[in-house]
């Protein structure tokens, strides 16, 4: 009985241990942008726009397909005329029918128009007062169709699909950029909450010391009472801000574990991370990677291309239409199989589509300026996106490489902070120091800790928002890509 008990003690303090994890920022990452659903949201449409792009690239390869009737019954009266007797007379027909062919096309891209191709044979078995089997080949016939008034919607797909695909990926990217700069925010959200608790603890520990001084010192009148009362009011705030502390650093860990895809009762510890030494960002670098790489200005580059196609279509329709379909091909019927393949005849096609617009009221032309306005609206878009973009960008970079002697800065105010306090506590054991001397170096103390790690979160979201609007990695020096293929 002892040994299952300690078995199961041992199993629920294994359990429990396991519910401790130690984070850094750079493993946060990665379970953020691993794990969370935003991530596989992101990655779900990526998929989406690969596939739309794969199956484009099919369409420019050879299209082969079967087409067939295998078997078609008909039983229906008919009209017919009996030239004896000189009058009209329905009859009834009954036929059976049967048809396969296979046929094949490829587009041209230059042109903007199709070849095709096509084998095909037909059986046809009538019954009535004579009954008739014939068989219907055609062994070749190839053709090729275009519209002929300049306007090539294959070529404008060659230059927009590639554009689509290589938007959903900076997309992916992106956005997985975004979730990364979340959970840096939410990492440090927890820092400052952890070292709010700690600093509490601390502050709750001191107040307990200071006060059991006070009082011993009350008691040979070293202090007033006044000076007592003030300690004691410190004391019981103290026990009032760890109780806040606490509330705060639970909330903050919940948060960030349950957007990492951890438990929400995941007891976290983080390692703050430091400044990356010597990394020195330069803005016209930056902002030549977010013109590569951002996504606006890829959506904004699209528009405008999509915006000039319309327009050329628009154009090119408000005129006239010319369409041109020609073929040639050997087709036979026969009422016997083998003979359906013999002494083939020729079979010739060539038409020529002509439309004209008399009166539309305005209708095409309109559409055309339409179209056309519609370019120029695209193009100042583009030129906005670019300028605020290229802002953000330069903006970020001053803000980073400023941030990093921010932190030193506040590194050197905590230690000045620190030493402060550490005197005015010893001045205040001798009674070289009051209670509110003490107060004020314990405030400043705190202020430099919370200064501390605030100037660290600012330095790694002000990085990684210039991570995102550029998708660069500039400890690494190579693009971002989150692409899973």
């Amino acid at each position: 009985m002892r040994r299952i008990v300690y078995l199961a003690l041992l199993v629920i303090f294994s359990a429990s241990a396991q519910q401790k994890v130690t984070l850094d920022l750079d493993r946060t990452v990665r379970l953020a942008t691993d794990s969370t659903l935003a991530a596989q949201k992101y990655q779900s449409t990526y998929n989406a726009s690969r596939y739309q792009y794969l199956s484009w690239q099919a369409t420019r390869k050879p299209q082969f397909s079967l087409n067939s009737t295998p078997v078609m019954y008909e039983r229906y009266m008919t009209q017919r005329y009996l030239s004896m007797e000189d009058i009209d007379v329905y009859r009834q027909q009954r036929m059976l029918y049967s048809q396969a062919g296979i046929s094949a096309t490829q587009t041209m891209e230059r042109w903007g128009g199709q070849f095709y191709g096509s084998t095909q044979l037909g059986y046809l078995r009538t019954f009535g007062d004579q009954n008739q089997t014939q068989f219907m080949s055609v062994p070749i016939a190839v053709g090729y169709k275009q519209e002929l008034m300049f306007y090539n919607p294959l070529k404008w797909a060659k230059q927009i699909e590639p554009l689509k695909l290589t938007l959903a990926e900076k997309n992916l990217t992106y956005g997985i950029e975004t979730i990364s700069e979340k959970a840096v925010s939410k990492f440090f959200t927890l820092a400052l909450a952890q070292d709010q608790l700690r600093m509490a603890e601390e502050y709750l520990a001191s107040c307990d010391t200071i006060y059991a001084i006070a009082q011993r010192r009350f008691k040979i009148a070293s202090i007033s009472k006044a000076e007592l009362s003030i300690l004691e009011l410190e004391k019981t705030n103290a026990r009032t801000t760890l109780a806040n502390a606490r509330i705060s650093r639970q909330r903050a860990a919940q948060e960030l574990a349950i957007y990492l895809g951890m438990e929400r009762t995941t007891d976290i510890e983080l390692v703050i991370p430091t400044v990356m030494q010597s990394l020195h960002i330069d803005a016209a670098e930056a902002i030549q990677y977010a013109r590569e790489n951002n996504p606006q200005y890829l959506s904004s580059r699209k528009a405008v291309t999509e915006a000039r196609r319309d327009a050329e279509r628009a154009r090119v329709e408000k005129n006239l239409s010319v369409s041109l379909d020609a073929s040639v091909g050997l087709n036979q019927v026969a009422d016997e199989f083998v003979d359906a393949y013999r002494h083939l005849l020729s079979q010739d096609k060539a038409t020529i589509t002509l439309s004209i617009p008399l009166k539309d009221w305005g209708k095409r032309k309109n559409a055309w300026l339409a179209a056309r306005s519609t370019v120029e609206t695209a193009e100042r878009a583009e030129q906005e996106i670019a300028r605020d973009t290229e802002l953000d960008v330069a903006l970020t970079v001053a803000e980073f490489n400023e941030r990093q002697t921010i932190v030193e800065t506040a590194r050197e105010a905590l230690t000045i902070a620190e030493d402060a306090y550490a005197q005015t506590l010893q001045r205040f054991i001798k009674a070289q120091a009051d209670a509110y001397s003490l107060s004020i170096a314990q405030s400043h103390w705190q202020t430099a800790r919370q200064n501390q790690i605030s100037s660290l979160q600012n330095y790694w979201l002000a990085y990684y928002h210039l991570r995102r609007l550029t998708l660069y990695d500039y400890q690494r020096r190579q693009t971002i890509s989150h692409n899973k293929r």
